[in-house]
C-alpha cells in the first residue's frame, strides 16, 4: 500500500518564505475594526500575526505574501459565506456546484478543497476523512475578529495538506462586558441569526466570550431551464448552517470550542432530468467540532513557552440521505477523530539571532470509508448506518525555525519539518526566505516546499487506489510593496509552483479512481493598487495564472485572468456605500456543455454592493445585494451536470445591534 511507502523530500537550495499563522491568542488583541488601508507604511509594517514560528511576528519580517481581512470589511461589505470574503483577494478561483460543499482554487490548482488548510484560532477544520475544506455559509462571520490568508507552501508548520496556503479565521477573544444581536433577511429564503456576549475582569485577569448563528439560504433557481433542464421544478436546494463558539481564558490559559454543522440538500451533485435520481429528499449533514486547551508562559527573557492539546472531529452523521432513486433512499455515516498535543519554544537571543522549534504528537480514528444503507422504498428512510471499519495512525512531528536579523532590515529566515507517520512514513520539508525593508519600500524573496499525503478518501474513492504516493510542490516566490505619499500602496506577487505526483481522476467502463499524475506548473502574478483617504477606500487587484501539464496543456477550470474592484464611500457621518466587483475570464470545461456545445466556460463580470446605515453607535442597519445587475453567469463542474449556474439576484436586509455594560 501507498503508506507503506518511504518518502523522503529533499532539501533544495533556494529561498523561500513561508509563514504560517495560527494559534489561538491570549484574552488581548490588536483593535478588531483596525482599518488596514488607512495606516501608512511604518503603521502596517509594525502590525503583528502569529507566523510560522507559531509565535507573534511583525508583517515586517515575513517574506510571504500576506492578506488580512478584517471584522469591519467583513461588516461593510455585507459578506454572507467564506467564499465570499476570498473572492475579493487576488490569486483565488471558485467551483461551487451548489450542492453540499463549493470548491476553492488558491494559486492554480484544481482540486478537493485539499490543498489549502482552513483553520480556526489555530487548529485545523479540514475534514479527517478526505483532508478537504468546506466551503458555505457555516462560519460564523459575525464572530470573526479577522482572517490571515497565507499563500504559498506552509507544511514546515503544518505538514500535510498546507500546499497553496492557508486560511486563519481568528474568531473574536473577552473583551469588556458586552453584546449583540443580528438579523438578517432576504429572497431564496435567506435568513441569519447570530448572539453573541463578552465578558472580561481585568483584575482577575479572566474572561469568556460565546456566539452562536443560524444561516438558512435555498441559493438559487436552478429549476428547468434556470438549471439547464438538469432538474424538475420539485427541486430543493437548501443549505442549514449552526455554529456556536465559546472561549475561556485565564492568565495563561486559553480554553476553545468551535462547532460547526452544515446540513445541505444534495439533489444539485447529480442530474435528475432523464435519469433515476430524485431532486428531493437528499439531506448532507456534515458536523466539525474543536476543543482545544492552550498554555503560554514567558520563562525568563530570553525564552517563552506555548503548548496545547486539541480534539478535532469531523463527522458525516447517521442521519444524512447521500441520494434518493426512484427505488431507494441511501444512507450514509462516515466518523473521524484526532486527537493532538503540541509544545513550542521560542527563543530569542539578541536583536539579531532568534529561533522557534516545536514537536507535535497526534492520534486519530479513520473510516476506512463510510458506511452506507439503502431503504426499499424512495419514501421510505433508509436504516440507521452501523459504524465503519476504522483504521488508526499516529504522527509525530519536529521542526525548528531560525532567524536572522543584519543591519536591522535584512531577515534571513528557515524552517526545516520532520514527519514520521504510521502512514507516509518520513518526510523532510525545508523552507528559507529572505526578507528586506527600506523607507517605504519592502521585498520578499522566497522559496518553500510541501507536501499532501493520501487520505482515506482518496485511497478508496470511487474504484479505489491502494498505489497513491504524496503530492509534493516546490515554489518560488518573490514580492514587493511600496507606499507612494500617505495614501497610495501597491504591492506585487510573482511565483513559479511545480505539484509533482498530483492527483487526477482516471476513468474507465466501470468507473473512476484517483491516480498520480506527472506534474503540474503553475506561473502565476498577483498585484494590487490600494488607495486611502478620509473620504473614500478604493482596492484594485489584478491575477495571472498559467497552469499547465508537463506537456503544455492548459489545466481546465482555471482561468488566465482574473480581477476585483472595490470602493467604500461615507455619505455623511452615518452612511457607508460599498460596490464591488468580480471578473473572471473564460475557463476550460472538464467536458463539452450540451447547451452550449462549448468545452468553455463564458467569462463573467459581477457587482454587488452593501449600504450600511447607523442612525445611532449601536445600531446598524445594511441592506445588501449579491449580482445586483443578475448577471447569468456559470461555473465549471465536475460532476455529471455539465455546469451551474450561479445565484441571480439577491437583495438582503441586515439589523444588528450591540450593547453595552459599564
Amino acid at each position: 500500500m501507498a503508506g507503506e511507502k518511504k518518502i523522503l523530500f529533499k532539501s533544495k537550495t533556494g529561498i523561500l518564505l513561508f509563514l504560517l499563522l495560527t494559534t489561538i491568542g491570549t484574552c488581548y488583541s490588536q483593535d478588531p475594526n483596525l482599518d488596514l488601508y488607512s495606516l501608512d507604511f511604518n503603521q502596517l509594517s509594525k502590525l503583528k500575526i502569529t507566523s510560522a514560528t507559531k509565535t507573534e511576528q511583525g508583517v515586517d519580517k515575513i517574506p510571504s505574501t500576506i492578506r488580512i481581512i478584517t471584522e469591519k470589511d467583513i461588516e461593510e461589505r455585507g459578506y454572507f459565506t467564506l467564499d465570499e470574503v476570498l473572492s475579493d483577494l487576488p490569486g483565488f478561483q471558485f467551483r461551487n456546484i451548489m450542492s453540499l460543499n463549493s470548491y476553492i482554487f488558491q494559486r492554480g490548482i484544481p482540486n478537493q478543497n485539499n490543498l489549502t488548510l482552513v483553520l480556526i484560532d489555530g487548529v485545523q477544520v479540514n475534514e479527517l476523512n478526505s483532508g478537504g475544506f468546506y466551503g458555505g455559509g457555516q462560519y460564523n462571520l459575525s464572530n470573526i475578529e479577522r482572517i490571515e490568508v497565507i499563500y504559498g507552501p506552509s507544511s514546515v508548520a503544518y505538514g500535510t495538506n498546507a500546499v497553496s496556503g492557508i486560511i486563519n479565521i481568528i474568531t473574536k477573544k473577552p473583551e469588556k462586558n458586552r453584546g449583540k444581536i443580528h438579523a438578517l433577511y432576504g429572497n431564496f429564503n435567506t435568513t441569519n441569526a447570530s448572539a453573541s456576549y463578552s465578558y472580561y475582569n481585568q483584575d482577575r485577569n479572566l474572561g469568556f466570550h460565546a456566539s452562536a448563528m443560524f444561516k438558512s439560504t435555498e441559493k438559487a433557481n436552478l429549476k428547468g431551464k434556470n438549471g439547464d433542464y438538469n432538474w424538475t421544478d420539485l427541486l430543493d436546494n437548501f443549505e442549514d448552517d449552526y455554529s456556536f463558539d465559546i472561549k475561556l481564558c485565564y492568565k495563561n490559559l486559553t480554553f476553545g470550542t468551535n462547532y460547526l454543522n452544515k446540513q445541505s440538500s444534495a439533489s444539485t451533485y447529480r442530474k435528475a432530468v432523464g435519469t433515476g435520481y430524485k431532486d428531493y429528499g437528499s439531506l448532507w449533514n456534515i458536523m466539525f467540532m474543536n476543543n482545544y486547551l492552550k498554555y503560554e508562559k514567558e520563562l525568563n527573557v530570553h525564552l517563552n513557552f506555548s503548548g496545547k492539546i486539541y480534539n478535532r472531529n469531523a463527522t458525516v452523521q447517521k442521519n444524512t440521505v447521500y441520494f434518493v432513486t426512484d427505488t431507494s433512499q441511501v444512507g450514509y455515516f462516515r466518523p473521524n477523530n484526532l486527537t493532538g498535543i503540541e509544545g513550542v519554544l521560542s527563543y530569542k537571543m539578541n536583536k539579531i539571532f532568534s529561533a522557534t522549534g516545536g514537536i507535535m504528537a497526534e492520534f486519530e480514528q479513520l473510516a476506512n470509508g463510510p458506511t452506507i444503507t439503502y431503504s426499499t422504498s424512495s419514501d421510505i428512510m433508509p436504516p440507521i448506518p452501523q459504524m465503519p471499519a476504522m483504521h488508526e495512525n499516529y504522527l509525530i512531528s519536529a521542526f525548528v525555525e531560525p532567524e536572522l536579523v543584519l543591519f536591522e532590515n535584512l531577515i534571513f529566515s528557515g524552517g526545516l519539518r520532520f514527519d514520521l507517520s504510521s502512514i507516509y512514513q518520513q518526510v523532510i520539508t525545508p523552507r528559507a526566505g529572505v526578507k528586506y525593508n527600506h523607507k517605504n519600500i519592502s521585498l520578499g524573496l522566497l522559496y518553500a516546499e510541501a507536501f499532501r499525503a493520501p487520505k482515506p478518501w482518496d485511497y478508496t474513492d470511487g474504484l479505489g487506489n491502494n498505489t497513491l504516493i504524496p503530492e509534493q510542490i516546490n515554489s518560488f516566490e518573490v514580492n514587493a510593496s511600496a507606499l507612494a505619499g500617505n495614501n497610495f500602496q501597491f504591492d506585487v506577487s510573482l511565483y513559479h509552483n511545480t505539484l509533482e505526483n498530483g492527483f487526477i481522476k482516471e476513468y474507465s467502463t466501470g468507473g473512476y479512481r484517483w491516480v498520480n499524475s506527472t506534474r503540474f506548473i503553475t506561473l502565476g502574478a498577483e498585484a494590487g493598487i490600494r488607495y486611502s483617504n478620509k473620504f473614500i477606500n478604493a482596492i484594485l487587484n489584478y491575477t495571472y495564472t498559467n497552469s499547465t501539464d508537463e506537456n503544455g496543456n492548459a489545466l481546465p477550470e482555471i482561468s488566465y485572468h482574473s480581477a476585483n474592484a472595490l470602493i467604500t464611500v461615507p455619505i455623511g457621518k452615518k452612511i457607508k456605500i460599498n460596490m464591488r466587483a468580480n471578473y473572471a475570464g473564460q475557463r476550460e470545461n472538464p467536458k463539452t456543455i450540451a447547451t452550449t456545445n462549448s468545452n468553455y466556460i463564458d467569462p463573467y463580470l459581477i457587482f454587488n454592493s452593501a449600504i450600511t446605515w447607523k442612525p445611532i453607535n449601536v445600531l446598524t442597519v445594511q441592506l445588501i445585494g449579491k449580482n445586483i445587475f443578475n448577471s447569468e453567469y456559470y461555473h465549471t463542474s465536475n460532476r455529471d451536470p455539465d455546469r451551474y449556474r450561479q445565484p441571480q439576484q439577491t437583495i438582503m436586509l441586515s439589523v444588528a445591534y450591540s450593547f453595552y455594560e459599564k
